[in-house]
């Protein structure tokens, strides 16, 4: 890194070089958005490069300004490799953006030697509660996707760790398809981990009492894990094997919801996706449980609410959705509205750019 400040530098971000990393997990779970937000950096003057070990993300990025790095793995037992790989990496650069804490080891200990800060963006709770083990290192700063990750950075009982909420964005459409208006079996959709706590009994119970009411509607569930298996079993039990598909790649959730009407989150996210602002975006109803983190689900301004456990509730909810309530149809407008003014990629890329040069010196900027 040069070490002859450079006033003009500190005014603007051209020169700057920011590694973003993100793993296969995190990837999947963001979609189009790094993708989105590299694009944003470039045009603020930043060079950005993704390290990634999600192959094809990364080959999403050609023909862009975005450099992409592809590793075996960040994290796991071929995790070791990061470590060499960074020890090879030329330019280095001048910041390291992690989203989540795969890789983290690594990272902190080359950017250490580097002299270069590493800004560890939480999204997830398990990305909060390593942190809230482990502390943070004196290069190290920590931003949040949403505030109740921040308040309890803030409230960590070895004492607090200040983090800024910086949510995820999108690049959203002028306007919005209007809520379930074509002529065809409604389309709900579920999107996650195939595993204990997902929320996926109380959906299914709510399901097995709409068909029970003679509502016609099709479920798809997008995700993989060990309740696979089990999951099936319960479909069979309930006699919903004829209007539920599962999909076992994570990665298809942005074509899914393209083809649904609503997007259920039947527990809380304790790992945020971009599934559900590109829903309201995209104008289809989004019905949560009430214990959500993230602050841009918001009752009856953004989604539709009912109380964790409550398949009665859960399925008033979607019957109210399916017939259209006029309710409805005003809280997916205000929420894809709610999208398009408060989780713009370019606002995002602004806010970040604006951290960035505030922990970094003149001096630590490439030249």
């Amino acid at each position: 890194m040069s070490s002859t400040p450079d006033s003009s530098a500190a005014e603007s971000p051209a020169g700057l070089r920011v590694l973003h990393v993100a793993d296969s997990d995190v990837m999947v779970r963001f979609g189009r958005m790094f993708r989105e937000l590299g694009l944003a950096l470039s045009d603020e003057g930043v060079r950005v490069a993704l390290l990634t070990d999600d192959a094809r993300a990364a080959a999403a990025l050609d023909g862009t300004p975005v450099e992409d790095l592809h590793v075996p793995a960040l994290g796991g037992w071929r995790g070791w490799r990061l470590a060499t790989y960074l020890r090879n990496l030329e330019p280095p650069p001048d910041l390291v953006h992690l989203w989540g804490t795969t890789g983290l080891h690594a990272l902190s200990g080359w950017t250490a030697v580097r002299g270069a800060p590493l800004l560890i963006h939480c999204v997830s709770v398990a990305d909060v509660e390593r942190l809230d083990r482990r502390g943070v290192r004196p290069h190290e700063q920590v931003l949040a996707a949403c505030t109740a990750f921040a308040r309890s950075l803030h409230e960590r009982a070895a004492g607090p760790i200040e983090a800024e909420a910086i949510p995820p964005a999108l690049l959203a459409r002028a306007t919005a398809e209007e809520p379930l208006s074509r002529e065809r079996t409604p389309g709900v959709l579920w999107c996650g981990k195939l595993a204990a706590g997902n929320g996926l009994p109380v959906l299914l119970q709510a399901v097995e009492r709409l068909r029970v009411r003679s509502q016609e509607l099709h479920l798809a569930l997008i995700g993989r894990g060990p309740a696979k298996r089990s999951l099936w079993r319960e479909l069979r039990a309930r006699k919903l094997l004829d209007c539920v598909s599962l999909l076992d790649e994570p990665a298809m959730w942005p074509a899914a919801l393209y083809g649904a009407d609503i997007l259920i989150l039947p527990t809380c996210q304790r790992e945020l996706w971009l599934a559900p602002l590109e829903a309201m975006a995209g104008g289809r109803l989004v019905i949560a449980s009430r214990d959500q983190l993230a602050d841009w689900l918001i009752e009856d301004q953004t989604c539709h609410m009912f109380a964790p456990g409550d398949a009665d509730e859960l399925a008033a909810c979607i019957s109210r959705a399916v017939a259209r309530h006029p309710q409805t149809l005003a809280v997916t407008r205000a929420a894809a509205e709610y999208v398009r003014r408060t989780h713009t990629v370019a606002g995002l890329a602004a806010r970040l750019v604006a951290h960035y040069r505030r922990i970094l010196t003149p001096a630590e900027v490439s030249r």
